[in-house]
């Protein structure tokens, strides 16, 4: 089996990782902060916005997103650092999302408007709550 070299970042304190040898070890560690570098937060597949935050359909439910695993289908990401601000920030736009049944944030609240469908109490509601959140 070839060896590749890989340069990214740690997902979890963004230090830059350099000469990195795939496939990654379940193993390797930063060497900074010494966190997980084989996980889900690392993966090129993570999404935090999707119910099981992998984009990988075939891939088994991780419960801890930010710990070792055995996926088969890890792919490192080439830019997987995410400021802490800004995951929360996805996540809990992805449970209020879910909460409304929102399909994904891809789909604009214009694209509904524009359909001239009478609107219900939940719709005017959803619509307050996007307008208090800054999502107009």
């Amino acid at each position: 089996m070839a060896l590749n070299r890989l340069e990214t970042h740690c997902w979890h304190c963004g230090e830059k990782l350099t000469d990195i040898l795939l496939p990654f070890s379940r193993f390797e560690e930063c060497p900074k902060c010494s966190k997980d570098l084989h996980t889900c937060k690392a993966c090129k597949y993570y999404s935090a916005s999707l119910t099981s935050s992998c984009n990988e359909e075939r891939a088994d439910f991780i419960v801890d997103k930010d710990k070792a695993n055995f996926c088969d289908f890890f792919d490192p990401s080439p830019n997987p650092f995410k400021s802490s601000a800004a995951e929360k920030e996805a996540d809990a736009r992805a449970k209020l999302a879910a909460l409304f049944g929102e399909a994904s944030d891809d789909q604009p609240e214009s694209a509904i408007k524009d359909k001239n469908l009478p609107v219900s109490e939940a719709d005017k509601a959803l619509a307050e709550l996007k307008r208090l959140f800054g999502d107009d």
